[in-house]
């Protein structure tokens, strides 16, 4: 391993385009794209952003290998492949671009690798939401909202929250989730890392003229000191860099008696794995873990799983609406709710055991202890 705090100088480039401002940055040189190599680039990650040359151009598959190797060591978040005539092409999650830019030198590719603490952290992942919260709380009227709330109000469902229970949505994005709790006639609170999405979850509570007790906070440093009858938490635990120390903290929120449900993506969905063959996914869907995973460690604390559900059929209805909202005027989009609809309650009647078919999961699970 080949490896430096000072990027070559025809890298200059890259570095520019990755706009680090004044952070440093590390450099290792691989003798190849192959899975081996991840040992060498995982040992390299650490605080500094990192920057790794390998030789030639390979392909998308080879690179999709690589990545998989190395996490959870490092997160891969963008490739730039360098041709033989010095033009440098940029491949990132939002698509691939030609840098106005030119270098010199052989064929090669250079990987921007980061840390898992920095991938999952808390200031990246607070960045993130507050950079996109409106992106995260639907479009009322448009064509897949209905989708949308369904989604958040499947998981409020579950729970059977009784009316006056003190109820917590933690990680609330938006506030969906415990605003169809509030709705039910729970007495719902809320937090989550972005203040961005706080203000949204505080004004669609408003809106709808709902009582929200909306606070900035993680589930791993919680703004509430009393324990909640019902704790909510959709679309989190795939964030957290460490899923035992996240169900803890999330089990403190319970109190005794209580009742947890916990819903995230389902890595094992015939959908997930066709995204793996890409060389790039957002770092969630490597943290992903499949429901029996969440559920063993529920059971391990000593909680009895009451409910399980699969839900959003999986490929291609995902990208069937999302071609119809932005191509077809939404025709189609409720006919595909319908059928998400109908498929969960099925798939939950026969014992839920679909997981290739369905893109997320719910676990409703009672804590041990008497209530109160």
């Amino acid at each position: 391993m080949n490896r430096t705090s000072s990027p070559a100088s025809d890298l200059a480039p890259i570095v520019e385009d990755l706009e680090l401002g004044d952070e440093s940055l590390d450099m290792v040189e691989l003798r190849s794209a192959q899975p081996d190599q991840a040992a060498t680039l995982g040992a390299a990650c650490g605080e500094n952003p990192l920057l790794a040359v390998l030789p030639g151009l390979p392909d998308d598959k080879r690179l999709a290998a690589l990545r998989d190797a190395l996490w959870p060591q490092g997160h891969l978040l963008a490739i730039y492949r360098i041709d033989a005539n010095g033009h440098i092409t940029r491949l990132a999650l939002k698509g691939s671009e030609t840098l106005k830019a030119t270098t010199h030198g052989p064929e090669r590719t250079v990987l921007y690798v980061r840390s898992l603490q920095h991938a999952l952290g808390q200031t990246t992942t607070r960045a993130k939401f507050d950079a996109n919260a409106e992106g995260w709380n639907g479009v009322p009227g448009s064509p897949t909202y209905g989708h949308y709330r369904w989604m958040r109000k499947l998981l409020s469902d579950v729970s059977q929250a009784s009316h006056g229970e003190r109820v917590l949505d933690a990680g609330c994005g938006a506030g969906w989730v415990g605003i169809e709790a509030a709705l039910a006639g729970g007495m719902a609170s809320a937090f989550d890392p972005s203040p961005a999405m706080v203000e949204i979850a505080k004004r669609n509570a408003e809106t709808l003229g709902v009582d929200l007790d909306a606070r900035v906070g993680f589930v791993e440093d919680v703004p509430f000191n009393k324990p909640f009858q019902v704790v909510l938490n959709s679309g989190v635990i795939s964030f957290a860099p460490d899923a035992d120390v996240f169900i803890d903290r999330l089990d403190a929120l319970v109190e005794s008696g209580g009742t947890l449900v916990i819903g995230d993506l389902n890595p094992e969905s015939r959908g997930f794995a066709r995204r793996r063959v890409r060389p790039l996914l957002p770092a969630r869907e490597l943290n992903g873990l499949p429901r029996s995973v969440v559920e063993q460690k529920l059971t391990d604390r000593g909680y009895v799983i009451e409910s399980k559900w699969y839900y959003q059929i999986t490929f291609p209805l995902p990208e069937f609406m999302a071609l119809s909202e932005q191509r077809l005027g939404g025709i189609g989009c409720g006919l595909a709710l319908l059928k998400n609809k109908l498929a969960t309650r099925m798939d939950h009647a026969t014992g839920s055991h679909a997981a290739r078919w369905f893109d997320s999961w719910i676990i409703r699970a009672r804590k041990p202890g008497s209530p109160g």
